[in-house]
């Protein structure tokens, strides 16, 4: 997949929604017409919350010129109901479009950047992903 990359923090970027802070969908029409990857990750919040969260972000057309989703591990064990992967599922299986999990950004270790506004490549083959971020206009 490529795009330019945009996302953050789950639990931080999901209240931006909606605002002019967090319009996702305006950005892309501006800045990406190559299309979006979206990160996102989450600190603290499990299972249920991550899928309540990632619907409403559908919901505020945060993935709709996405070309590919990277979500970081999670801080928050899975719920015996519930694993984050079944929660990224949930609310995302059915953009047709490549979701790659447990992606090494965010608040776990070894907390790779990911740039906003980057214009990035994205391969995973046999279970080793690459990440190329570019600095352009």
């Amino acid at each position: 997949m490529s795009g330019r990359l945009i996302g953050g923090c789950l639990e931080t970027v999901s209240l931006l929604a909606g605002t002019p802070f967090g319009d996702v969908p305006g950005f892309a029409a501006r800045h990406a017409p190559e299309g979006l990857i979206v990160y996102l990750e989450a600190a603290e919040s499990g299972p249920v919350a991550v899928a309540r969260l990632l619907t409403s972000l559908r919901l505020a057309g945060w993935f709709d010129h996405a070309t590919g989703v990277l979500l970081g591990r999670p801080g928050a064990p899975d719920a015996p109901e519930l694993s984050h992967d079944d929660a990224a599922r949930l609310a995302l299986d059915d953009l047709d479009i490549p979701v790659i999990v447990d992606v090494d950004t965010g608040h776990q270790p070894p907390q790779l950047p990911l740039v906003n506004g980057a214009l990035a490549e994205v391969a995973l083959r046999g279970g080793h992903g690459t990440i190329t971020q570019r600095l352009v206009p």
